[in-house]
């Protein structure tokens, strides 16, 4: 212990005090030696005798170790830590504070404020905070679905479509899975990049130009996995229905009789220009304005099954029924998250050439999950 070099400094003093002590020499001879004080080369010498003595089965390393300090009383007892813990996680609105949260110095202040002590340290708070195992800091997001008493039958009718549109396709009738992707932006990133090397990641200028959004309209047929798709700049209601008009269009003339559509209830998925281009599209009469006049009427005329085209909207808060969502984040992966666009039209082009390349060699119908597909 006296020579090895890792060891702490105060360890290897005394075992130098205990090793010359063990020749005979006496405490002014070992001062001498070595330069330690007096009283510490007394103190270690007596200490170190009386632990072997007391405890015989120890270590030397315990017998030169300090003596446990229990340190002074505590300041605060636990019906003041209980107080302090009350308020951190209250709302500090509650408090009359203009903030969303917390943190240790204005936690402070208000325990000083509300006169549980008279000063306490910032620091003695954020103590308490880590050892609570609180993060006002942190937030995680989460939804309060509100009772549905439809959601169990939309989702038990989604699911059960789509298990069928995978295990019995029919050449008449096909299902599809249909959304918007809103908001790709056109982003230019204001150098190029630096291509990936071994041990180094590729490297991506932060700064980019906004050159504009697009929409994207991604209509997926279910057993297959093949996608077709539309990009237009907005998503109003009379564009919306067009391109659906658009895409059923491509489908009948493909051969189908019969499209089955899984959507959400986005109210551009129900409008009153949906029903009519529909309606024209089905040669069926067109709804007088009473019959559509509400939501619910709208949704109603799209789910009749005596159509050639049945809508099937999922439950609110519920996308993660739609197939279509699952390739959106394939193409966010691909394409659009390291992506740099010079234009509207060069995202544009990109993406239709995403999309051609997907259908060719990446197409698949993706498989649902026992938890998904369990009615």
């Amino acid at each position: 212990m006296a020579c090895r070099p890792t060891i702490e400094l105060r360890l290897s003093q005394r075992a130098q005090i205990i090793l010359h002590a063990a020749t005979g020499r006496s405490n002014l001879d070992i001062h001498g030696q070595l330069g330690f004080d007096l009283k510490t080369i007394s103190k270690w010498r007596r200490r170190y005798l009386q632990r072997r003595l007391d405890e015989p089965d120890h270590r030397v390393e315990q017998w030169l170790a300090d003596a446990s300090r229990p340190g002074c009383p505590p300041k605060f007892d636990e019906f003041f830590w209980t107080d302090v813990l009350a308020i951190a996680t209250s709302d500090p609105e509650d408090s009359q504070r203009p903030f969303t949260h917390w943190c240790s110095r204005e936690l402070a202040e208000e325990v000083v404020q509300r006169k549980l002590t008279d000063s306490i340290d910032r620091s003695t708070i954020s103590r308490f905070i880590a050892e609570c195992r609180l993060q006002p800091h942190r937030v995680k997001g989460w939804m309060n679905r509100p009772e549905d008493p439809e959601f169990e039958p939309r989702a038990g009718h989604v699911k059960h479509l789509l298990v069928q549109a995978q295990q019995n396709p029919s050449p008449e009738r096909v299902n599809v899975s249909f959304d918007e992707k809103t908001g790709m932006q056109a982003k230019e990133r204001i150098a190029p990049d630096q291509p990936l090397r071994p041990g180094q990641p590729a490297r991506l200028e932060f700064e980019y130009a906004r050159h504009g959004t697009l929409v994207l309209f991604a209509m997926m047929l279910v057993h297959s996995g093949v996608v077709l798709a539309r990009t237009r700049p907005n998503r109003t209601n009379p564009v919306t229905a067009a391109v659906m008009v658009s895409l059923f269009q491509e489908l009948l003339e493909a051969g189908y009789k019969h499209i089955d559509v899984v959507l959400d209830q986005l109210n551009t998925h129900w409008s009153t220009d949906l029903v009519k281009a529909v309606a024209q599209l089905c040669g069926l009469p067109e709804p007088s304005s009473e019959a559509i006049l509400k939501g619910s009427q709208r949704k109603t005329w799209l789910e009749d099954p005596n159509k050639p085209i049945v809508f099937h909207f999922t439950p609110k808060h519920a996308s993660w029924l739609n197939p279509i969502e699952i390739w959106f984040s394939v193409l966010a992966q691909k394409l659009l998250r390291r992506g740099s666009f010079r234009s509207t039209t060069d995202l544009e082009d990109k993406v239709h050439r995403f999309v051609e390349y997907f259908n060719e060699k990446l197409a698949r119908p993706y498989k649902l999950k026992e938890w998904r597909i369990a009615a």
